[in-house]
């Protein structure tokens, strides 16, 4: 596993766990570990009991990623993603991308029993009140793996998080 995918997923954890801890109750939920492919990213718990969960992150189009992500150089996004980026309306560079994930990560399998399914929205452009504005916009494929469906609003705790099941 890179160290940026770590980094990237153990943040989400624990950024999870805090803004969980704050609208649920201190010590519910404990990120432990990260674990490998193919079992869900983060082995945790929740109430003491064992809990997985998978974590996918949403950045809205490739040149917010690679701006978020702080690529420089070649892997930096042209000023031609960026222009095209920033005429887009700000529910399709960010309930688009988060639709594609539910899709990807709905046809995953898992052999553990409770598994959740985490996003964090690496934007700082939307928080909780958005994503809700437009949660009808938001697809939730029928058959999925997941027990709850979670979504971070943004990239830090204050922007809030969502329960999307």
């Amino acid at each position: 596993m890179s160290s940026e995918k770590h980094g990237l997923e153990t943040g989400a954890l624990n950024q999870f766990s805090e803004v969980f801890s704050l609208e649920h109750g201190n010590g519910r939920f404990v990120f432990h570990e990260l674990r490998n492919p193919p079992e869900p990213d983060g082995l945790c718990a929740l109430d003491g009991h064992t809990l997985y969960v998978e974590v996918g992150h949403i950045y809205g189009e490739e040149s917010d990623a690679k701006r978020l992500l702080g690529r420089t150089g070649r892997a930096a996004a042209t000023q031609e993603q960026r222009i095209s980026a920033s005429t887009m309306p700000l529910d399709g560079r960010l309930v688009v991308p988060l639709n594609s994930l539910l899709a990807n990560k709905a046809t995953k399998t898992y052999q553990a029993s409770r598994v959740w399914l985490l996003i964090r929205s690496a934007s700082p452009l939307w928080s909780r009140e958005d994503f809700k504005e437009h949660q009808s916009s938001i697809a939730i494929p029928l058959e999925h793996p997941f027990e709850q469906i979670w979504l971070l609003c943004g990239p830090r705790a204050s922007f809030g998080m969502l329960r999307l099941e």
